[in-house]
């Protein structure tokens, strides 16, 4: 039943007590949804992993065999540099160091070996993410919105990322909370996360740009007003600055990380020119780097066209939401400006979640049933299909 409050003129309004609730106590609200969007995925990941051998016929594998499967393709790679460090070969340095140094910190606290570690930090970490995700589209856009975007992220045909050995829930947790952070005005916290986003992964350092637009807009564009906390926008490199000291003494190179990039065959376009080069590979024979192709391209494609819903149309953003539309557009003209070896765009599918906005168009669009009920349906059919694939070795979705 709503509740009932009074306002400053004596009229009795009802309430939804899912309102109030959110309102008391917002952190709890948080928890508990993301609680549940994370129990829901963790059954259905497991659900899929045991029937997916059923096509193939034999007997079928123990399921801790199979939860082990998914730490596959990269994860592997974090699992032994973890284990062993970054003297593992010239392409390992590509791979920034927070998510291996978190492996390696609770691998003797664990049983098994490092890939049962990889497992527990990425599912802490997907908590995390979806948790602070639901904090900062309800602060946003309110409590309905914030429930839709968390099974939304989940829910997102590649989510099944957050889930597995890779760094992808580690770097949404950091990156969405240090837009959060800087949006209730607390900067050294926003600053110091996104140092962290930055020893995850380089795009941390995209970061920069969109809390320091909320800065100035918080602060106002006359110098007069800026204040010490400023500075805190400068902390945001500095994970990139300690691995690039670390590869320097260790590695002999401070750009370590940027050669070994090359040995993975990345390289950057013009904006927009990997995405026209995805576009030109659809047009081979069917086989997996055409699927690829195509999975990356129209993801991205789709991740723009929600990008423009939100600053034109009837889910536009508001002026002073600018700063979620600029790392959305940041993400996705990176995502379109980077190849990697004879696949255009490779990864931007999964890449893409980390555009914010999107989701947060997505879950107001959400607000009409029919699009709420295609959104999950669809989502969650291609999430289980990929998450089949990509425990089959395919190189479709790595």
């Amino acid at each position: 039943m709503p509740a009932l409050i009074e306002d400053t003129t004596a009229t009795r309004i009802a309430v939804p007590e899912e309102l109030l609730e959110s309102s008391r106590r917002p952190w709890h609200a948080a928890l508990r949804a993301a609680l549940a969007v994370w129990a829901v995925f963790t059954v259905t990941h497991l659900a899929v992993s045991a029937l997916a051998w059923l096509p193939r016929g034999g007997k079928a594998p123990e399921l801790w065999t199979m939860v082990l499967g998914w730490n596959s393709w990269d994860a592997g790679h974090y699992v032994r540099i973890a284990e062993s460090g970054y003297h593992l070969g010239p392409g390992f340095p590509a791979f920034f160091p927070l998510f291996p140094l978190l492996v390696h910190v609770v691998n003797p606290v664990l049983p098994g070996d490092g890939v049962v570690a990889a497992l527990v930090v990425a599912n802490l970490c997907a908590y995390g993410a979806l948790a602070v995700l639901h904090r900062l589209a309800e602060h946003e856009f309110g409590p309905r919105v914030a429930q839709r975007a968390t099974w939304y992220l989940a829910a997102f045909p590649m989510g099944f990322f957050l889930f597995i050995g890779y760094n992808e829930s580690l770097f949404l947790l950091l990156a969405v909370g240090a837009l959060y952070a800087g949006r209730r005005g607390h900067w050294w916290v926003a600053g110091a996360l996104g140092a962290l986003s930055s020893a995850t992964r380089l795009f941390g350092l995209l970061l920069v740009a969109p809390l320091a637009i909320e800065y100035l807009r918080q602060r106002g564009w006359q110098p007069r007003r800026i204040r010490a906390d400023v500075l805190s926008l400068a902390l945001v490199p500095l994970g990139v600055v300690a691995y690039s000291v670390y590869c320097a003494i260790e590695l002999g190179n401070p750009l370590a990380f940027s050669v070994a990039q090359d040995q993975w065959g990345r390289r950057y376009t013009v904006p927009g020119g990997a995405w026209v080069t995805a576009v030109q590979q659809m047009g081979g024979p069917l086989e997996t780097s055409t699927l690829g192709a195509l999975v990356d391209a129209g993801t991205t494609l789709v991740a723009v066209v929600l990008l423009v819903l939100a600053v034109a149309g009837p889910w536009k953003f508001r002026r002073d939401q600018l700063y979620l539309v600029v790392q959305g557009a940041l993400t996705l003209i990176l995502l379109m400006s980077t190849e990697v070896g004879g696949r255009s765009m490779q990864s931007a599918a999964r890449y893409a979640m980390e555009a914010v906005a999107i989701l947060l168009v997505l879950a107001r669009i959400g607000a009409r049933p029919a699009v709420d009920r295609a959104v999950l349906v669809i989502g969650v059919s291609l999430h289980a299909v990929f998450l089949v694939v990509f425990m089959s070795g395919r190189f479709l979705v790595a």
